[in-house]
């Protein structure tokens, strides 16, 4: 079983793109690349169980409304969240408390993978489901706005700075660039999709 490589985002060329002049990189920022787990087949709640197991350390119960006291005391569960285009949002978090992380998998080559993992607190308004053209987003940041550009690129000229919650159409994209993903929205500019997701519906 090969074990997770997670990789970060550079909190400076985040915040860079945020418009933010310090702190650490909001929650919910995704990995650039994909974190998978291959090799597995069955449910999506087995890789969800793998990682608990590879990471925490701990037991795992595959729906949170099934845990039982005292038996699951201690554990981490899962429910799921929101389906779009046959991938999964889960919400993760100890047993009989508040969830802590967000996981989105997709099915690849016979088997569900990670290709999203953060913690968050509070409460979940939106879900990074893979952006495309024509999508209709909100701005997700907890920095004082994302930073829109005349360009794409940390480079770029900022014309424009969006609050967090701002409602978007993406309408070119994507175009790779300093360690982001940038899309250009409709009416306005380009800017780091890291901080563009959909609401929750």
């Amino acid at each position: 079983m090969k074990t997770l490589a997670v990789l970060s985002l550079v909190v400076s060329a985040a915040l860079a793109a945020c418009g933010s002049d310090g702190g650490d990189a909001p929650p919910g920022t995704p990995f650039p690349d994909p974190t998978e787990l291959t090799g597995l087949t069955g449910a999506a709640e087995d890789v969800l169980s793998q990682w608990v197991v590879d990471r925490l350390g701990q037991g795992f119960v595959a729906n949170c409304e099934d845990a039982q006291r005292p038996d699951d005391i201690g554990k981490v569960c899962v429910s799921l969240l929101a389906q779009r285009d046959g991938r999964l949002a889960y919400q993760m978090g100890p047993t009989f408390s508040e969830f802590t992380r967000l996981f989105v998998l997709e099915p690849r080559e016979g088997a569900w993978a990670i290709i999203y993992e953060a913690s968050y607190s509070g409460e979940v308004t939106s879900i990074p489901w893979p952006l495309a053209v024509g999508a209709q987003v909100i701005v997700s940041t907890e920095s004082d706005c994302l930073q829109v550009r005349d360009e794409p690129g940390l480079a770029a000229v900022p014309i424009d700075c969006l609050d967090n919650g701002t409602e978007v159409v993406i309408n070119a994209g994507p175009t790779e660039r300093d360690a982001f993903t940038w899309w250009r929205l409709e009416g306005l500019g380009w800017v780091a999709g890291e901080f563009l997701a959909y609401p929750l519906e």
